[in-house]
């Protein structure tokens, strides 16, 4: 999992220790993952616009009784308001699970993810997340240590 912040980026390594790079190295980094997909064969015409910010919501039976719609609708009204549609990408998904907590929304790169949220929660996760590189931590999810492989 990658963290970023504004002045580091902590990840955990190849051992699952938690480490610090400078947000420069974590650019640099990001440039050599950018040469090596520029170096894939690529089908003609097609391109790809890089974002910030990737926000999956789900669309899901549960999530949509529960207004994920809304969610989305309010998301995108607050990143038109701030002029940053063009750095945050916003797509609806048909299911993230998890669906007895949700409205639910995952943001990458940092792959921070949102449970339950409602309408009044999106500002702050526009704002303070989305804007200002900081995940809003008493509304996104815990996360629990993967279990160990039995061998």
């Amino acid at each position: 999992m990658v963290y970023s912040a504004r002045s580091q980026t902590t990840f955990l390594g190849e051992t699952g220790t938690e480490g610090a790079i400078s947000k420069k190295k974590a650019k640099k980094a990001k440039a050599r993952a950018n040469a090596t997909i520029a170096a894939l064969p690529r089908k003609p015409g097609v391109k790809v616009r890089d974002h910030d910010a990737h926000v999956l919501v789900c669309g899901g039976g549960d999530c949509k009784k529960r207004g994920s719609k809304d969610v989305r609708r309010t998301l995108k009204e607050g990143l038109r308001e701030r002029g940053m549609v063009a750095d945050v990408r916003v797509d609806s998904v048909d299911c993230l699970g998890f669906c007895k907590h949700g409205p639910n929304a995952v943001v990458y790169p940092e792959g921070i993810w949102y449970l339950g949220l409602t309408e009044g929660d999106v500002p702050e996760i526009v704002e303070r997340h989305l804007e200002g590189g900081e995940p809003v931590e008493h509304l996104a999810a815990e996360f629990r240590p993967r279990k160990k492989k039995r061998k």
